[in-house]
């Protein structure tokens, strides 16, 4: 014997009855003007949904979270690694310099500090706002980096936070040097044809030939950028040649998206020997590079 279900009445009226609701509602709301149609979201939002979109911020916010703190380890493994190796070499180059009586270099302090970048319907998006100012030692100008490379340029300052200019800013200019090899010149921002920001890396010698892949960072000239911080890698040679010298497109090492705190270098102070007056005296600084005339 076969048994068949037959569904109540009543459910099948009810969910007639809900789909004749919904169908009237949708052509209700698709006649609504744009204002009415934002005014009725709002209050949609702001009243029905808002625990589910308060629960979406909080997985989203932890998602993130846990992001941050995988990016976090892998630093910190790659610093520990980076510590150990260089330990040798410390030792080595303390040594070396007790034997010539060559004082100690400092290579400089380094003020971590939320960076902010400027949005471009409210303000150029080529620069960016440090919350850190002269209250805690910042002067301009001086680099801004991260552990990655080279983010920019603060150039003024003021008691609770500073102003600067990323690397991609027309008027942005850096020394550097090739890791490994000869190589040295200017680099600059870059607009391709696509509209994407490279760099450009003008004024190499016409007899130094850098190969794509090459690492550059800064020359540590002139006192703004400290030695050694990566700018960015060979590409290719550019077709463009000026005289007798090179140009190569260069990819950046940092792009200003993914900055959110940045370390802001503090010029190192040299000790020197003064029998007369014994104190601390600072390195010479020339603030000539970086700056460009507005």
């Amino acid at each position: 014997m076969r048994y068949t279900t037959v569904g109540r009445p009543e459910s099948q009226r009810r969910d007639l009855v809900i789909v004749a609701v919904l169908v009237v509602l949708a052509w209700v709301l698709s006649g609504l003007s744009l204002e009415h149609r934002l005014a009725l979201t709002t209050a949609v939002r702001s009243t029905v949904l808002a625990p589910f979109l308060a629960a979406h911020r909080t997985f989203d916010r932890r998602g993130d979270l846990s992001a941050r703190v995988a990016r976090l380890q892998g630093e910190r493994d790659a610093l520990a690694q980076t510590a150990l190796k260089s330990a040798d070499l410390e030792v080595e180059n303390r040594r070396l310099r007790d034997l010539i009586d060559v004082p100690e270099r400092s290579p400089g302090d380094y003020l971590v500090a939320e960076l902010v970048p400027a949005h471009p319907s409210v303000g150029d998006s080529h620069t960016f706002l440090v919350r850190a100012g002269s209250d805690r030692g910042v002067e301009a100008p001086v680099a801004v980096a991260v552990p990655e490379g080279l983010v920019g340029v603060v150039r003024s300052v003021s008691r609770g936070q500073s102003f600067g200019e990323f690397w991609s800013h027309p008027e942005f200019r850096v020394s550097v040097r090739a890791e490994r090899g000869a190589g040295t010149g200017i680099v600059r921002a870059l607009e391709t044809e696509t509209g994407e920001t490279l760099m450009l890396l003008e004024g190499v010698p016409y007899q130094t030939v850098i190969p794509p892949g090459t690492l550059l960072v800064t020359a540590g000239l002139g006192g703004v950028y400290p030695p050694g911080i990566p700018v960015g890698t060979v590409r290719a040679e550019a077709e463009s040649k000026s005289g007798w010298s090179r140009s190569y497109t260069v990819e950046p090492a940092v792009r200003a998206a993914e900055v959110s705190f940045v370390l802001v270098w503090q010029r190192p102070i040299l000790v020197e020997d003064d029998a007369e007056a014994g104190r601390e005296q600072p390195v010479p600084v020339d603030r000539s590079e970086g700056l460009e005339p507005r």
